[in-house]
């Protein structure tokens, strides 16, 4: 089923109940995905619908809840705020997109076609090659003001929740933001990906973004 999305609805929809919720910084780091994705590419979503694990190969490893996430809330149809916005096929980018954010730097989404031949706002098929996940680099702190609980001890309880190999995975970055959490009274914690090394394609920074 097709749904008349404005953009602060998707990411709201995301977003719900993101806090002490299983997938709860998942949530929060597509949000941000979202929102950075239509604002980059000048287009705002018209209808969205979530695909089905059918209509997508490439993905058999996630987890059903994680896959569900990933697969949500896709732009069927779009416009453009200006006249060079490109705004077709925009669900294979997203989900590249959101796949890059939670790990896979190297993964690649591309269109196999409509379930319906010829329908304008049929869902595509999508081919998902993901990659070696990335190992995870250096650690940083990011807060506003005055920060009451020291960005030290953010760091140790963030290191604390990496595994001995330092493979990225959605579930370490789930582990890390809520031992974070136990340190304080926060607004929120989110923990995010940055840009790959230069020097080392497969491996991130980490960001531990706290509100206060």
């Amino acid at each position: 089923m097709f749904r008349h999305t404005p953009l602060a609805v998707l990411g709201l929809s995301l977003a719900a109940s993101a806090t002490g919720t299983q997938l709860g910084n998942t949530r929060l780091v597509l949000e941000r995905v979202n929102t950075t994705f239509f604002i980059q590419r000048q287009c705002q979503p018209t209808s969205t619908a979530s695909l089905a694990s059918n209509q997508v190969t490439g993905l058999d490893e996630l987890p059903a809840a994680l896959l569900h996430l990933v697969l949500a809330d896709l732009p069927v149809q779009a416009v453009g705020s200006s006249e060079l916005a490109e705004c077709q096929g925009l669900a294979a980018q997203l989900v590249e997109s959101r796949l890059r954010a939670l790990c896979w730097p190297e993964a690649r989404v591309t269109n196999q076609g409509d379930t319906a031949t010829g329908a304008a706002t049929a869902l595509p098929r999508l081919s998902v090659q993901l990659g070696a996940p990335s190992r995870i680099g250096n650690i940083f702190v990011s807060f506003g003001g005055n920060p009451k609980v020291s960005p030290v001890r953010i760091t140790q309880a963030a290191k604390s929740a990496l595994p001995q190999d330092r493979v990225c995975t959605v579930s370490t970055l789930e582990e890390m933001r809520s031992r974070v959490s136990k340190l304080g009274t926060f607004q929120q914690v989110k923990v995010v990906t940055g840009a790959p090394d230069e020097r080392e394609k497969n491996k991130v920074p980490l960001i531990i973004d706290v509100a206060e």
